[in-house]
C-alpha cells in the first residue's frame, strides 16, 4: 500500500513517521510546495520517494492532506476528480465545514473522509515531525455518513494505530467548538505578544531581563507559522469573531471588577477559572 503525502510539514511529517513506526504501509511518497521541506522529508525518512502531484495521486491508495485550509479547499475536488473508487483521501485541515461544502455534491464525496487530528506544536516544518506527536491525542473525524464505511474504516485505523481517539461530529459542530478551543488561544497568544512588543519596543533589555515563564507559555503559540494560521482565521472567521466578543466580554468584566475595587469578585473569578484543572487533555 502506498501512502501519499501531499505537505511535508510538522503534521504530514509525523503522520508518516507514526505510521512508519507502527508499520501501516508498504511505500511513503510525498510532495510539498516547499522543495526545502522535499528536502529534508527524504533527508529525515519520512517519505521514500518525492513525486509529482498527479503521480503521487495515481500511484497512492491513500492519500493524506496536509496543508493549509484554504489549498485543500483548492484542491480536493481536482484531486477527487482523479482517484479510483478504491483510493481513500484524509485531510488533516483544522476547519472543517468549508471543506466539507466545497465538495459535498462530488460523485466521489465518499472516498473522502474529514478528519482533525488536534497535535500541534509551536514549531513547523518537517524537521519538527515527531513519531509520537499524536500518542493519546484526539482525531474528530467529521459529517462521517457522507464518508464510505470501508474509507472511514481506514481512516479509523491510521488514528488508532498512532494511539489517538476517534471522536465523531458534524463538520459545522466541529468549527464552532474549535474556534473557542484552539483558534482563540492563538488569537490571544499573537495578540498578547503583540501588545508586550509594542510596549517595550524601546526597552528590550529590560524585557528580555524581566520576561518569565508566565509569558513565555502564554506567547508560545505566537510561534506558529502565519501561513497556516491566516487561512484557518479566514475559512472560520464568523465563529472566530463569536469567540473574540465572548472572550472580550470576559476580559471587560475583569478589568471593571479593578476599577470598582471590587477585589472579592476578582477573587472569587480566579477561583471559578480555577476549575481548569480539572478539565482532562485526553
Amino acid at each position: 500500500m502506498n501512502i501519499g503525502i501531499i505537505g511535508l510539514g510538522l503534521i504530514g511529517g509525523s503522520i508518516a513517521l507514526g505510521l512508519r513506526k507502527y508499520n501501516f504501509g508498504d511505500k511513503f511518497i510525498g510532495t510539498d510546495s516547499n522543495k526545502e521541506n522535499e528536502l529534508h522529508a527524504i533527508q529525515l525518512g519520512i517519505v521514500d520517494d518525492i513525486i509529482p502531484l498527479q503521480d503521487l495521486i495515481i500511484q497512492s491508495s491513500v492519500i493524506i492532506l496536509s496543508i493549509p485550509v484554504n489549498k485543500i479547499e483548492n484542491i480536493l475536488s481536482n484531486i477527487l476528480n482523479q482517484i479510483s473508487m478504491d483510493t481513500v483521501i484524509l485531510d488533516t485541515g483544522s476547519t472543517k465545514y468549508d471543506i466539507c461544502n466545497r465538495i459535498f455534491s462530488h460523485p466521489k464525496r465518499s472516498r473522502f473522509v474529514a478528519t482533525h487530528p488536534i497535535a500541534g506544536i509551536e514549531n513547523s516544518g518537517p524537521i519538527s515531525a515527531d513519531y509520537d506527536l499524536f500518542y493519546k491525542k484526539k482525531c474528530i473525524i467529521c459529517d462521517s455518513e457522507l464518508s464510505a464505511p470501508d474509507a472511514i474504516s481506514t481512516a479509523t485505523e491510521i488514528y488508532s494505530i498512532m494511539k489517538m481517539r476517534v471522536i465523531y461530529m458534524t463538520s459545522k459542530e466541529h468549527d464552532l467548538y474549535i474556534s473557542y478551543i484552539s483558534h482563540l488561544p492563538h488569537v490571544i497568544s499573537f495578540s498578547l505578544a503583540n501588545t508586550v512588543l509594542k510596549k517595550f519596543k524601546n526597552e528590550e533589555k529590560i524585557f528580555n531581563n524581566m520576561m518569565g515563564s508566565g509569558l513565555n507559555s502564554t506567547t508560545r503559540l505566537a510561534k506558529s507559522n502565519p501561513e497556516t494560521w491566516l487561512p484557518i482565521f479566514i475559512s472560520n472567521r464568523n465563529n472566530v469573531i463569536q469567540a473574540i466578543d465572548f472572550y472580550i466580554d470576559h476580559l471587560n468584566k475583569f478589568r471593571n471588577y479593578l476599577i470598582k475595587k471590587k477585589f472579592h469578585q476578582i477573587n472569587q473569578y480566579m477561583k471559578e477559572a480555577n476549575n481548569i484543572k480539572n478539565k482532562k487533555y485526553v
